[in-house]
């Protein structure tokens, strides 16, 4: 079988950069039938005098600050990890010379500038990707593969958490995700849109939302070490309430402010004739409880591909590959997009994904400005 080489243009090569570098550059190992691998054939940065070393052991042909010499380069595809204030005019550059285009989340800092971005991929009839890779996890495909089998009955209601802890450090200086004109939010667009994209893959889509946000330390060093402060403008914890179009109820809680949790996410649902629970230390296997059999249980389920994905085991690497958790996570979510191009055919996780969890958003920071006044959607 041939093996097709696709050229990835990566724009931004801070940590999730990183990541996504290394998750492309994983896929041969991982994968020794892989039918499409990545070509790191370009870097876009905003500085090329640091981490030079690595620019060139990560194997770019090309790094460069100079946009047109980026785009000059004979791409397949253009992966954008930046801060959220430049994905939509990055997104319109790649877009606008016809590449498929993949984007970390949040798709955007707000609705307007999601709905335009997503507007434009339709017209142009582009190929679009967003990381929402808590999808492809082993243990939620088997969430969705039993309750679209009816294991846990009618769903009632969900709850679920992300909480960090890396902000905890009150001299943790200002950057771009501490100021809302930046980032378009805090903790709730940081973590809950992952979550949010949870519940809309797993249980619908939602009919009105109510939310909560707070500000937990209100201002911040502009520097480390520097006596000037700068007001933090988004959110430090946040919890939102879905009342979904099918009837369930979903509590969303996120901070990044949690001690002792260094990073942890779980999500129960609830159902007539069971319910199930994922945590993300467990991330290739789901509890299941059956009322019939009043009993829990626990392993690796072998389950079919929903309609229109690919099986996760074509895209998950075995245990003796494994990257760890973030990266693994990662290269399934860019192997899986690599295929939709070299196939030409679109990804479930387009930017309407994208734009369907800005929208919740939306309406989430309108309700908490509004002391968690219920929004119904759409907007």
């Amino acid at each position: 079988m041939a093996v097709k080489r696709l050229k990835v243009g990566l724009i931004g090569l801070g940590y999730i950069g990183k990541i996504h570098a290394t998750a492309y550059r994983s896929i041969p190992l991982c994968f020794s039938e892989a039918p499409v691998v990545a070509e790191l054939a370009a870097v876009l940065r905003s500085r090329v005098d640091t981490e030079d070393v690595l620019t060139r052991e990560i194997g770019f042909a090309l790094a460069s600050q100079d946009r047109e010499e980026f785009f000059r380069q004979p791409l397949d595809l253009v992966d954008i990890c930046t801060p959220n204030f430049l994905h939509k005019e990055q997104i319109e550059e790649a877009l606008s010379r016809d590449l498929p285009v993949y984007c970390e989340k949040p798709l955007a800092r707000d609705l307007e500038e999601a709905r335009a971005v997503a507007e434009l991929a339709r017209r142009r009839g582009a190929l679009t990707h967003v990381a929402f890779v808590l999808r492809y996890l082993p243990a939620i495909r088997q969430m969705k593969a039993l309750i679209e089998a009816g294991e846990i009955g009618e769903v009632f209601n969900c709850r679920a958490h992300m909480f960090h802890s890396g902000y905890l450090d009150t001299e943790r200086p200002m950057s771009w995700r501490l100021r809302r004109a930046e980032s378009g939010g805090g903790a709730l667009a940081d973590l809950g849109s992952h979550l949010i994209d949870l519940v809309y893959y797993l249980l619908g889509e939602a009919a009105s939302v109510r939310a909560l946000t707070r500000t937990l330390v209100m201002d911040r060093p502009s520097a480390r070490g520097s006596s000037d402060r700068e007001r933090v403008d988004v959110d430090d914890w946040a919890h939102c309430l879905l009342e979904l179009k099918a009837g369930a109820v979903c509590a969303l809680e996120v901070t990044r402010m949690a001690a002792g949790a260094g990073e942890a996410t779980s999500l129960e649902i609830f159902g007539s004739r069971g319910a199930l629970a994922f945590h993300i230390h467990e991330p290739e296997s789901v509890r299941h409880y059956d009322l019939r059999k009043s009993r829990w249980s626990q392993g690796a389920i072998d389950v079919p591909a929903a309609a229109g994905e690919r099986p996760i085991g074509q895209l998950w690497p075995s245990g003796k590959y494994s990257q760890g958790l973030m990266v693994n996570a990662h290269m399934a979510a860019a192997y899986d997009f690599l295929q939709c191009v070299a196939e030409g055919k679109p990804s479930r996780l387009d930017f309407r994904a994208g734009l369907a969890v800005q929208e919740v958003l939306e309406a989430a920071y309108l309700s908490a400005a509004h002391n968690g006044e219920p929004i119904v959607l759409p907007l």
